[in-house]
C-alpha cells in the first residue's frame, strides 16, 4: 500500500484505535510513511494547526514501529519540532536535538544543517541567543560540507540568524547578514527567498531608525515576485500585509486599506493568515470611523479563528467587535461577550477585559447590582495598567449612579493618577471628560476646567496627526466635551464662550486641514517632536510585525514604549501650544473678526448637545445670543417626515406634484417654528447658517413661516462652521471652467442635457462627458479652474466616508482625491450628483465631499441636499448659470433659480426647487 493511502487510513480512525491498527499493519510501515506524515504536517502548520499536530503524532507512532530504521525516530521528531516551533518552542528544541544524532551518524550534512538552522530560529524566539549563535556556526559548517544543494537552506538559515541578531539589538550585524543573503538569493534567482530577505531587511532598517526606506524595500520585493511566471501568492500576500501595517503606522490609511485588501486575496486558502488580516483590516476600519464595517469584519475574523480552533484569537476578535458595539449597537452584545468569555478560559487578561465590557453594558442599562458583582472579581496579576484604569473608571461610574459622589470622585482621581503614571494619554482625556460631566450640574468652574483640559488633549493629539490621518482618522475620535462646555456657558449666560465652544467642536479639525494645506501649520516643526514621531512610527510597525508572529511579550513591550513616547510628544506639544497662546491651530476665532468678515446679517451656529439643540447667533455688530431650541429627536422626526413627503412627490408625474404641497407645508412650518422662529431674526437680509447633524438635509430656503418661504425673505448661505470665515481666503490664478459629467451608463439620462446647458453658459469651459479619462483629468489639473462642475452619481458605499466619492465613467473619483486637488482661487464648485451634502459629523468637522473641496481651496460649493429628478436638475442648472453669467453671486443665482423653478407648475413643490444649497468657507470683506 502506498504511504499516502496508509496515512489516510490511519487518520480516518479515532486516536484510541491507532495502536491496534499500527500493530496490524506493521509490515507495511516504512520511513516513507513517516516522511509522508512530515510533508503533510509541514504543509498544514499555519492553516490547520490541529491537523498538523495530529500528523506529527502519527509520525511518532509509526516511527515507534520501526526500531530497526534509525532515521525514522529522527524524522518523526523533526516533524514534531517543526510544528512545535510555532506552538511550543521549548518542545521544538528538544525534538530537534533528539533528531540530530541520527543524521550526524548518517553523515547527512544537509539534514544536519537544516536542523541547526531551525534551532537558530527557535533559540532566537526563546531569547537563548548564545545557543542561537552556536547553532548558526554548526549550520554553516554542515551546509559547507553539503555543497551546492545547501544554497536554499543556507539562505533560510541566514535569515533566521539575522532575526536572532535583531532580537539581540545587534542591528548592524543583522543588516550585514541580511544584505549578504539578499545578494545571494538574487544571484541564484531564488526570488521567494529574495523577497523574504527584503521583508527582514525592512524590519531591520526600521529598528535602525531608517523607517523611510521600508516602503521601497517592500515594494521592490513585491515587484520582483509579481514579475515571476507564477507569482507566489502567499509571499505576495505577506508583503501586502507588511505594507498595510507600515502604511497604517505612518498614517497613510487609505493605502493601508488597499494593501490589506490585496493581502486578503492572496490568503484566501490560508485561513489563519486570512483571519489575521481581517483582524488588521477591522482595526483600520474602526480607526476610520467605519463602525458598521468594522463590526462586520471583526465578526468574520472571529468566525474564521473559531473554525480553526484558535479560540484565543477568536476571543480577541470578538472582544474588539464587542467594544465597538457597546456604544453603537448594544442590543447584540450580550451573546457576543458570553462567547468571548467562553473562549478566554486560558487567557485571564482577555476574560477580565470582557467582564469589564459587561460592566459598561450593565451600567448603561441601569443594572447596578450586576455591574457591582462583576466589578467584585479580582483583576489578574498581570493585568496591564490600562485595564486597572478601566476598572477604576467603571467603579467611579457605578458610585456616581448610586449617589455616592465622594466615592465616585475618589475612583476617578485614582484612575487619573494611574493613567498618568502609565502615560495613558487617551485614558486621561476620558477621565477629564467624565469629571467635567460629573461637575457640570454642581460646580461650573470645576467642570469647565476639566472639560478644557480634555479639549486641550484633543487639540494636542490632533496636532500630531498628519494631513492624511487628519482627513481619514480623527473622525473616529468622539468629541463629547466641547458641546458640554457650550451647554455650561449658555446656561450661565456666557454667549461668547458658548459660541467659541461650538466653533471648536464643529470647525477645529477642518480648520487644521485648511491651515496645513495653506502651509500655516507645518507639522513636526519641533525637531525633538519629529525625532520622537519617527520612533513612534517604528514601534507601531514593530508591534504589528510581532502581533503577526503571535509574540505577545514583544507586542506588550512595544506598546509600553509607545505610551511613553506619546506622553513625551504630548507634553512637548502642550508646551508649543502654550508658547503659541494656547491655540492648537493658527485660526482666529474672535467673534468680532468673524462678524466683520462674514458678510451676513446673522450667523446661526447650530450645535447638538446630547439630545438638545442649541443655536448661537452672531450679528454684524458682534452681538451674540444663545437659544435652546428643543429636542433633537423632534427635529429628526420632522426631517424623516419631510424626506418621506419628498420621496413621494419625486415619484409622481409632474402634473401631480403640486397637489401634494398642502401636505408638506405644515412640516416646513414646524421646522421653521423649531429652528428659526425662536431666534432674533432680522426682517430680511442675509443669513449664514452652520448646521449640525441632523440639520444638514434641512432645506432652509423652503422653511415656511405661514406666509413666505425662507428664500423669499433671506439670502441664505451655509458653512461647516462660522469660525472658518475668519481664515484667509484661498487665492491663486485660475484657468477656464471645467465641466465633468457621467451618466452612470445611461441611468442619469439628463446628464447630457444638463452639461449642454452648462456649456452654453460657460462657452470657454473644458467639457468631459462619459470620458474614461475623466479621473486622470481631475488628478492632473494644470491650474485651478474658475468653476468646477461635477455631474455624477454620488457613491456612498458601506465603508468609511473617506472611501466614498463621485462615480465617473468607469472609475470612482474618491473624496480622498478631492483633498489633494489644488482649487485655490476656484470661485465655485458645483456638485450636481445626488445628496452631495452627505457627510458624517464627527471629530469636529463634516468630513465629506463638500468639506474636501473647501479644504482644497474652493470658495463656494453648490451641493444637493437630496436626490432629485435629473430633468429638473438640468432645468435648475440652466437657470442657475444664466443668473451667474448675469453677474449675480452664487447665493443670488441660487435664489434666482429657485424662483424660476417655483414658477414652473411641474416644479412648484419644494422637493424640486429647494434641493440645492450654497456652502462657503471664506469670509468676505
Amino acid at each position: 500500500m502506498e504511504p499516502a493511502r496508509l496515512i489516510d487510513e490511519l487518520l480516518a480512525l479515532p486516536d484510541d484505535e491507532w495502536e491496534e491498527w499500527l500493530c496490524r499493519h506493521a509490515a507495511r510501515l516504512s520511513l516513507a510513511v513517516v516522511a509522508e506524515c512530515k510533508q503533510r504536517s509541514d504543509q498544514r502548520i499555519k492553516d490547520d494547526t490541529e491537523q498538523a499536530e495530529r500528523l506529527t503524532r502519527a509520525a511518532l507512532a509509526v516511527a515507534r514501529q520501526l526500531p530497526a530504521e534509525p532515521l525514522a525516530w529522527a524524522l518523526a521528531n523533526w516533524a514534531r519540532g517543526n510544528w512545535a516551533a510555532y506552538q511550543e518552542p521549548k518542545q521544538a528544541v528538544d525534538c530537534y536535538l533528539t533528531a540530530l544524532p541520527a543524521y550526524v551518524q548518517a553523515a547527512d550534512y544537509l539534514a544536519v544543517g537544516r536542523l541547526y538552522s531551525n534551532l537558530v530560529g527557535v533559540y532566537a524566539t526563546l531569547g537563548r541567543f548564545a545557543e542561537a549563535d552556536q547553532a548558526y556556526s554548526q549550520a554553516k559548517a554542515s551546509f559547507a560540507r553539503a555543497g551546492d544543494a545547501a544554497v536554499e537552506y543556507q539562505l533560510s538559515c541566514d535569515l533566521n540568524y539575522g532575526f536572532s541578531l535583531l532580537e539581540q539589538g545587534r542591528c548592524r550585524e543583522a543588516l550585514a547578514i541580511n544584505e549578504a543573503a539578499t545578494a545571494l538569493a538574487e544571484r541564484v534567482q531564488l526570488f521567494e527567498a529574495f523577497a523574504e530577505a527584503k521583508i527582514n531587511q525592512a524590519l531591520i532598517l526600521a529598528c535602525l531608525g531608517r523607517i523611510d526606506e521600508v516602503e521601497g524595500l517592500l515594494l521592490v520585493s513585491r515587484a520582483t515576485l509579481a514579475a515571476m511566471p507564477q507569482p507566489p501568492a502567499l509571499t505576495l500576500a505577506r508583503i501586502d500585509l507588511n505594507l498595510g501595517n507600515y502604511y497604517s503606522a505612518i498614517g497613510r490609511l487609505q493605502a493601508a486599506f488597499a494593501a490589506f485588501k490585496r493581502a486578503l486575496t492572496g490568503f484566501q486558502k490560508v485561513p489563519m493568515d486570512y483571519a489575521a488580516t481581517l483582524f488588521e483590516e477591522a482595526g483600520l476600519l474602526a480607526r476610520l470611523g467605519a463602525w458598521r464595517a468594522a463590526r462586520r469584519v471583526y465578526e468574520q475574523a472571529r468566525s474564521f479563528f473559531s473554525a480553526e480552533g484558535l479560540q484565543q484569537y477568536a476571543a480577541r476578535a470578538g472582544l474588539a467587535g464587542a467594544k465597538i458595539r457597546r456604544d453603537r449597537d448594544p442590543s447584540e452584545i450580550d451573546a457576543m461577550l458570553a462567547g468571548v468569555l467562553d473562549q478566554c478560559a486560558e487567557r485571564p487578561v482577555e476574560a477580565a477585559d470582557a467582564r469589564l465590557e459587561q460592566v459598561w453594558l450593565a451600567l448603561d442599562r441601569g443594572h447596578l447590582d450586576v455591574a457591582s458583582a462583576k466589578l467584585a472579581a479580582d483583576l489578574p496579576p498581570d493585568a496591564p495598567p490600562k485595564l486597572h484604569v478601566k476598572w477604576l473608571r467603571l467603579a467611579g461610574q457605578l458610585a456616581k449612579l448610586r449617589g455616592d459622589r465622594a466615592m465616585a470622585l475618589a475612583m476617578w482621581q485614582r484612575a487619573l493618577a494611574q493613567s498618568r503614571a502609565a502615560a495613558l494619554i487617551w485614558q486621561q482625556r476620558e477621565i477629564y471628560a467624565e469629571l467635567g460631566r460629573f461637575f457640570a450640574s454642581s460646580n461650573a468652574k470645576a467642570a469647565t476646567e476639566h472639560l478644557e483640559t480634555a479639549a486641550r488633549i484633543d487639540d494636542a493629539l490632533r496636532a500630531e496627526l498628519s494631513i492624511k490621518e487628519l482627513i481619514a482618522d480623527f473622525q473616529a475620535q468622539r468629541d463629547d466635551v466641547l458641546p458640554v462646555l457650550a451647554r455650561i456657558a449658555a446656561d450661565h449666560q456666557q454667549p461668547e464662550r458658548a459660541l467659541c465652544a461650538a466653533w471648536r467642536a464643529k470647525g477645529s479639525a477642518i480648520a487644521d486641514l485648511i491651515a496645513r494645506r495653506a502651509g500655516q501649520l507645518p507639522q513636526f516643526a519641533n525637531p525633538e517632536i519629529a525625532a520622537l514621531h519617527q520612533q513612534i512610527v517604528r514601534l507601531r510597525w514593530e508591534a504589528a510585525y510581532y502581533q503577526q508572529r503571535d509574540e505577545e511579550a514583544k507586542v506588550a513591550e512595544r506598546r509600553r514604549e509607545l505610551a511613553q513616547l506619546e506622553a513625551q510628544i504630548y507634553q512637548l506639544r502642550l508646551h508649543a501650544m502654550d508658547l503659541a497662546g494656547g491655540a492648537a491651530v493658527s485660526v482666529t476665532v474672535d467673534p468680532a473678526t468673524v462678524a466683520a468678515r462674514m458678510d451676513a446679517d446673522l450667523l446661526i451656529e447650530y450645535l447638538a448637545c446630547d439630545n438638545d439643540l442649541l443655536a448661537c447667533c452672531l450679528d454684524r455688530h458682534g452681538q451674540i445670543t444663545t437659544t435652546w431650541l428643543g429636542s433633537l429627536e423632534t427635529v429628526k422626526h420632522l426631517c424623516q417626515k419631510l424626506e418621506a413627503h419628498q420621496n413621494l412627490v419625486l415619484a409622481l408625474l409632474p402634473a401631480q406634484r403640486a397637489a401634494k404641497l398642502p401636505a408638506t407645508l405644515p412640516i416646513l412650518r414646524k421646522l421653521y417654528d423649531l429652528l428659526l422662529a425662536p431666534l432674533l431674526l432680522p426682517p430680511a437680509g442675509k443669513l449664514l447658517i452652520a448646521p449640525c447633524a441632523p440639520l444638514h438635509y434641512v432645506p432652509f430656503a423652503a422653511l415656511w413661516d405661514g406666509a413666505h418661504y425662507g428664500y423669499e425673505r433671506y439670502l441664505i448661505e451655509q458653512t461647516p462652521s462660522g469660525m472658518l470665515v475668519s481664515m484667509p481666503a484661498p487665492s491663486g490664478e485660475t484657468g477656464p471652467p471645467l465641466v465633468v459629467g457621467a451618466s452612470a451608463e445611461g441611468q442619469l439620462g439628463a446628464v447630457e442635457r444638463e452639461i449642454t446647458a452648462v456649456q452654453a453658459a460657460l462657452p470657454d469651459a473644458r467639457v468631459s462627458v462619459d470620458d474614461p479619462a475623466a479621473v486622470a483629468l481631475l488628478r492632473a489639473l494644470p491650474q485651478p479652474p474658475r468653476i468646477l462642475h461635477l455631474s455624477a452619481h454620488t457613491e456612498l458605499g458601506t465603508e468609511a466616508t473617506i472611501f466614498a466619492g463621485l462615480q465617473l465613467a468607469g472609475r470612482m473619483f474618491p473624496i480622498a482625491d478631492c483633498y489633494n486637488r489644488n482649487l485655490a482661487g476656484t470661485e465655485l464648485a458645483v456638485l450636481s450628483g445626488c445628496t452631495t451634502a452627505h457627510g458624517i459629523d464627527t471629530g469636529g468637522a463634516v468630513l465629506a465631499l463638500q468639506s474636501a473641496l473647501l479644504i482644497a481651496g474652493a470658495r463656494r460649493i453648490l451641493v444637493s441636499l437630496w436626490q432629485i429628478n435629473d430633468d429638473a436638475t438640468a432645468v435648475f442648472m440652466r437657470h442657475f448659470y444664466q443668473a451667474l453669467n448675469a453677474g449675480q453671486s452664487p447665493p443670488e443665482a441660487l435664489r434666482s433659480a429657485q424662483q424660476a423653478l417655483r414658477a414652473d407648475p411641474a416644479c412648484v413643490h419644494p422637493a424640486l426647487w429647494a434641493a440645492f444649497a450654497v456652502v462657503r468657507q471664506v469670509g468676505l470683506i
